[in-house]
């Protein structure tokens, strides 16, 4: 009986035992199974991966390629505006080295002046480009692309030669119109003076009436020049209290007949890059009319200051009648003149000038008197206290 009982158990044990070596080997045949679907997974997300790095790198060296052959200047600055990264063509353009140098460092060599106002930048070597400027997004700095539009910037002054070449021809046409009246008085004039019966008491006047008209042809013709050159030419760094300087000298003898100018300095130290003659001349324009509009009673303020960064300003005020609204869309016209003995083209020639430096002229609203702006990029300026000299 215990040997039977034996017997069935080590029956069931040869049982269990093979059953669990059955259970056993299917377990790891799955197992197997699985391990190789995991290793050809594996495998896939290998090559996957491998065939996305190797894209990656396609793109990156196409990217670089055409970095390289870009037309376009492109500079990487980081946080603190030091060029990182740049292709070749901004090396060609500002020249070497630029990485690791900061950004105002290579404006500051390679560039001679850049417009706060926008529009072109032009090199130390001729050439004119264009900047233009984005953030880098998340990542701290900026991509800067420099653009050569040098031959756009040759075709513009052709076309803007051509343009002024036409208003000569418009202008001639009218001074010649002009002249002829202060010419045909001032011939008037020298006619009687050279008759042996005029009396002496009479011949003083009517030289002084001569030499009066024939100063008008002369600021005439001097105007008309003046707009036609626009004061572009000759541009070099100088200081804007020498340009006020040369005011206040320009007119010392007209203030002699009435009005009073002062002459103020917000900001000392100012510098610009321009035509001291063609600036200077601008501005007594200004105060010119200034004095004519209030009389001996003329009270005028040219005042220089630094409104903000990059932006030179001279402001012309005074306390005369003002500026009719109805006139005031066309007094920078040239030849249109509200006085008869006004040639027409003193506001015209200040916004020339203006513009010709790469700013604007303009009359403030809404001010008493009148108050004309004249605002051009700063080449170097400087903060200061305020001061005030005074011309009477």
């Amino acid at each position: 009986m215990s040997a039977a009982i034996e017997q069935r158990q080590l029956n069931d044990a040869f049982r269990a035992f093979n059953e669990l070596s059955t259970s056993l080997e299917r377990s790891y045949r799955d197992l197997e199974s699985q391990v190789s679907r995991l290793n050809e997974e594996l495998a896939s997300v290998r090559r996957a991966r491998l065939e996305e790095h190797r894209a990656r790198e396609r793109i990156a060296s196409r990217l670089e390629r055409l970095l390289a052959l870009l037309p376009g200047g492109v500079l990487v600055l980081d946080a603190d505006d030091v060029v990182r990264e740049c292709n070749a063509a901004a090396r060609e353009m500002l020249g070497s080295p630029l990485e690791g140098e900061p950004w105002s460092a290579v404006c500051a060599r390679a560039m001679q002046r850049a417009s706060v106002f926008g529009g072109e930048v032009p090199l130390a070597s001729g050439r004119h480009v264009s900047l233009a400027q984005r953030s880098l997004g998340d990542e701290p700095g900026r991509i800067v692309l420099v653009t050569d539009v040098t031959e756009a910037h040759l075709v513009r002054e052709l076309l803007e030669r051509n343009g002024r070449l036409a208003e000569m021809g418009e202008m001639a046409a009218r001074l010649a119109h002009q002249l002829r009246t202060p010419l045909t008085t001032a011939l008037l004039y020298a006619s009687r003076l050279a008759s042996p019966s005029l009396p002496p008491e009479q011949r003083e006047p009517l030289a002084a009436r001569t030499v009066d008209r024939l100063k008008h042809l002369e600021q005439q013709v001097a105007d008309m020049l003046a707009y036609a050159r626009g004061g572009a030419s000759g541009l070099a760094p100088l200081s804007l209290d020498a340009v006020l300087e040369d005011v206040a000298q320009t007119l010392a003898g007209r203030l002699k007949a009435g009005g009073r100018l002062t002459l103020r300095t917000r900001a000392p130290g100012l510098t610009v890059l321009g035509n001291r003659d063609a600036l200077a001349g601008a501005v007594a324009n200004l105060v010119i009319n200034a004095l004519d509009a209030g009389g001996a009673g003329a009270e005028v303020l040219v005042e220089a200051s630094r409104p903000q960064p990059g932006i030179a300003r001279i402001t012309v005020a005074d306390n005369g009648p003002g500026v009719p609204e109805a006139l005031r869309d066309r007094i920078f016209e040239p030849f249109f003149t509200t006085r008869s003995a006004g040639t027409g083209l003193g506001l015209a020639v200040v916004r020339s000038v203006a513009v010709a430096h790469g700013g604007c002229a303009r009359l403030e609203p809404g001010a008493a008197g009148a108050t004309f702006v004249i605002e051009i990029p700063l080449g170097d300026g400087a903060a200061a206290p305020a001061g005030a000299t005074e011309a009477a």
